[in-house]
Protein backbone atom coordinates (compact mmCIF):
# COMPACT_ATOMS: atom_id res chain seq x y z
CA UNK A 1 0.00 0.00 0.00
CA UNK A 2 2.81 2.39 0.86
CA UNK A 3 4.48 1.62 -2.47
CA UNK A 4 1.28 2.51 -4.32
CA UNK A 5 0.97 5.80 -2.43
CA UNK A 6 4.60 6.71 -3.11
CA UNK A 7 4.24 5.75 -6.76
CA UNK A 8 1.16 7.95 -7.20
CA UNK A 9 2.85 10.88 -5.47
CA UNK A 10 5.97 10.54 -7.62
CA UNK A 11 3.93 10.27 -10.82
CA UNK A 12 1.74 13.23 -9.90
CA UNK A 13 4.73 15.43 -9.02
CA UNK A 14 7.26 14.33 -11.64
CA UNK A 15 6.28 16.28 -14.72
CA UNK A 16 4.90 19.56 -13.37
CA UNK A 17 7.79 20.99 -11.35
CA UNK A 18 9.19 23.06 -14.21
CA UNK A 19 5.85 24.40 -15.40
CA UNK A 20 4.42 27.79 -14.61
CA UNK A 21 0.77 28.74 -14.48
CA UNK A 22 0.90 30.14 -18.02
CA UNK A 23 1.97 26.86 -19.63
CA UNK A 24 -0.44 24.56 -17.78
CA UNK A 25 -3.25 22.88 -19.66
CA UNK A 26 -5.99 23.90 -17.23
CA UNK A 27 -8.57 21.27 -18.14
CA UNK A 28 -6.02 18.46 -18.06
CA UNK A 29 -4.61 19.66 -14.74
CA UNK A 30 -8.04 19.90 -13.10
CA UNK A 31 -9.02 16.49 -14.47
CA UNK A 32 -5.80 14.98 -13.16
CA UNK A 33 -6.31 16.50 -9.73
CA UNK A 34 -9.84 15.09 -9.57
CA UNK A 35 -8.80 11.62 -10.72
CA UNK A 36 -5.88 11.48 -8.26
CA UNK A 37 -8.19 12.49 -5.44
CA UNK A 38 -10.66 9.80 -6.52
CA UNK A 39 -8.01 7.09 -6.50
CA UNK A 40 -6.24 8.07 -3.29
CA UNK A 41 -7.93 10.48 -0.87
CA UNK A 42 -5.85 13.63 -0.37
CA UNK A 43 -3.60 13.17 -3.40
CA UNK A 44 -5.57 15.78 -5.36
CA UNK A 45 -4.86 18.33 -2.64
CA UNK A 46 -1.14 17.46 -2.78
CA UNK A 47 -1.27 17.77 -6.57
CA UNK A 48 -2.87 21.22 -6.26
CA UNK A 49 -0.03 22.35 -4.01
CA UNK A 50 2.15 22.78 -7.11
CA UNK A 51 0.01 25.49 -8.66
CA UNK A 52 -0.91 27.51 -5.61
CA UNK A 53 -0.21 31.22 -5.97
CA UNK A 54 3.22 32.39 -4.87
CA UNK A 55 1.68 34.84 -2.40
CA UNK A 56 -0.05 31.99 -0.59
CA UNK A 57 2.51 30.92 1.99
CA UNK A 58 0.71 28.01 3.63
CA UNK A 59 0.85 24.50 2.29
CA UNK A 60 -2.24 22.54 1.42
CA UNK A 61 -1.06 19.54 3.44
CA UNK A 62 -3.16 20.62 6.41
CA UNK A 63 -6.23 19.09 4.76
CA UNK A 64 -4.81 15.56 4.85
CA UNK A 65 -5.34 14.96 8.60
CA UNK A 66 -8.91 16.22 8.27
CA UNK A 67 -9.61 13.96 5.29
CA UNK A 68 -8.06 10.85 6.84
CA UNK A 69 -9.52 11.66 10.26
CA UNK A 70 -13.00 11.82 8.76
CA UNK A 71 -12.53 8.65 6.73
CA UNK A 72 -10.97 6.80 9.69
CA UNK A 73 -13.72 7.86 12.09
CA UNK A 74 -16.42 6.84 9.64
CA UNK A 75 -14.69 3.49 9.06
CA UNK A 76 -14.44 2.84 12.79
CA UNK A 77 -18.13 3.70 13.30
CA UNK A 78 -19.14 1.43 10.42
CA UNK A 79 -17.21 -1.47 11.94
CA UNK A 80 -18.42 -0.82 15.51
CA UNK A 81 -22.10 -0.42 14.59
CA UNK A 82 -22.02 -3.49 12.33
CA UNK A 83 -20.41 -5.58 15.08
CA UNK A 84 -23.04 -4.52 17.62
CA UNK A 85 -25.78 -5.12 15.04
CA UNK A 86 -24.52 -8.68 14.44
CA UNK A 87 -24.13 -9.43 18.18
CA UNK A 88 -27.67 -8.31 18.98
CA UNK A 89 -29.06 -10.09 15.92
CA UNK A 90 -27.35 -13.34 16.92
CA UNK A 91 -28.68 -13.02 20.49
CA UNK A 92 -32.20 -12.33 19.27
CA UNK A 93 -32.16 -15.24 16.80
CA UNK A 94 -30.74 -17.51 19.51
CA UNK A 95 -33.68 -16.62 21.77
CA UNK A 96 -36.15 -17.29 18.95
CA UNK A 97 -34.67 -20.77 18.55
CA UNK A 98 -35.48 -21.51 22.21
CA UNK A 99 -32.06 -20.89 23.80
CA UNK A 100 -31.73 -18.95 27.03
CA UNK A 101 -30.47 -15.35 27.17
CA UNK A 102 -26.67 -15.10 27.24
CA UNK A 103 -25.55 -11.51 26.65
CA UNK A 104 -28.50 -9.17 27.07
CA UNK A 105 -30.40 -10.69 29.97
CA UNK A 106 -32.30 -7.57 31.00
CA UNK A 107 -33.77 -6.99 27.50
CA UNK A 108 -36.71 -8.75 25.92
CA UNK A 109 -36.69 -9.96 22.31
CA UNK A 110 -38.84 -6.99 21.24
CA UNK A 111 -36.40 -4.56 22.85
CA UNK A 112 -33.49 -6.33 21.16
CA UNK A 113 -35.28 -5.91 17.81
CA UNK A 114 -35.52 -2.15 18.44
CA UNK A 115 -31.85 -1.93 19.47
CA UNK A 116 -30.84 -3.98 16.42
CA UNK A 117 -32.73 -1.62 14.12
CA UNK A 118 -31.05 1.35 15.79
CA UNK A 119 -27.57 -0.10 15.19
CA UNK A 120 -28.53 -0.85 11.59
CA UNK A 121 -29.60 2.76 11.17
CA UNK A 122 -26.35 4.03 12.74
CA UNK A 123 -24.29 1.71 10.51
CA UNK A 124 -26.07 2.95 7.41
CA UNK A 125 -25.59 6.56 8.51
CA UNK A 126 -21.86 5.85 9.04
CA UNK A 127 -21.59 4.45 5.51
CA UNK A 128 -23.28 7.58 4.15
CA UNK A 129 -20.91 9.79 6.15
CA UNK A 130 -17.88 7.86 4.80
CA UNK A 131 -19.11 8.38 1.24
CA UNK A 132 -19.84 12.04 2.05
CA UNK A 133 -16.30 12.71 3.30
CA UNK A 134 -14.85 10.87 0.29
CA UNK A 135 -17.00 12.87 -2.13
CA UNK A 136 -16.25 16.18 -0.39
CA UNK A 137 -12.50 15.70 -0.68
CA UNK A 138 -12.88 14.97 -4.41
CA UNK A 139 -15.00 18.11 -4.87
CA UNK A 140 -12.51 20.13 -2.80
CA UNK A 141 -9.59 19.04 -5.00
CA UNK A 142 -11.53 19.90 -8.16
CA UNK A 143 -12.75 23.30 -6.98
CA UNK A 144 -9.34 24.20 -5.56
CA UNK A 145 -7.67 23.39 -8.89
CA UNK A 146 -10.21 25.54 -10.72
CA UNK A 147 -9.72 28.46 -8.33
CA UNK A 148 -5.93 28.31 -8.47
CA UNK A 149 -6.02 28.32 -12.28
CA UNK A 150 -8.59 31.12 -12.47
CA UNK A 151 -7.27 34.19 -14.32
CA UNK A 152 -7.16 37.23 -12.03
CA UNK A 153 -4.74 39.30 -14.08
CA UNK A 154 -5.13 43.01 -14.83
CA UNK A 155 -5.94 42.29 -18.47
CA UNK A 156 -9.58 41.64 -17.66
CA UNK A 157 -12.08 44.43 -18.27
CA UNK A 158 -15.74 45.10 -18.86
CA UNK A 159 -17.28 48.03 -20.73
CA UNK A 160 -20.89 49.06 -20.37
CA UNK A 161 -22.03 51.57 -22.99
CA UNK A 162 -25.56 52.91 -23.56
CA UNK A 163 -26.50 53.69 -27.13
CA UNK A 164 -29.54 55.19 -28.87
CA UNK A 165 -30.26 54.03 -32.39
CA UNK A 166 -32.89 55.12 -34.86
CA UNK A 167 -35.30 52.35 -35.87
CA UNK A 168 -35.73 52.37 -39.65
CA UNK A 169 -39.15 50.69 -39.76
CA UNK A 170 -41.07 52.75 -37.20
CA UNK A 171 -38.83 55.83 -37.01
CA UNK A 172 -38.61 55.64 -33.23
CA UNK A 173 -35.52 56.01 -31.20
CA UNK A 174 -34.63 52.68 -29.61
CA UNK A 175 -32.38 52.60 -26.53
CA UNK A 176 -29.73 49.91 -26.61
CA UNK A 177 -27.09 48.72 -24.23
CA UNK A 178 -23.91 46.96 -25.11
CA UNK A 179 -21.73 44.96 -22.79
CA UNK A 180 -18.19 44.14 -23.94
CA UNK A 181 -15.82 41.74 -22.22
CA UNK A 182 -12.09 41.82 -22.78
CA UNK A 183 -10.34 38.65 -21.69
Amino acid sequence: MIRIVLYLLIISNANCFAQTNDTLDKDKYTYRSTILSSILPGSGQIHNNKIKPVKLHNRLWWKLPIIYGGLGTATYLIQFNHQEFRTIKDERLSRQNGNSAVNYISYSSEQLKLIQNEYRRLRDFSIISFLGVYLLQIIDANVEAHLFLFDISDNLSINFKPNIQNNVVSSYLVPQFSLNFKL
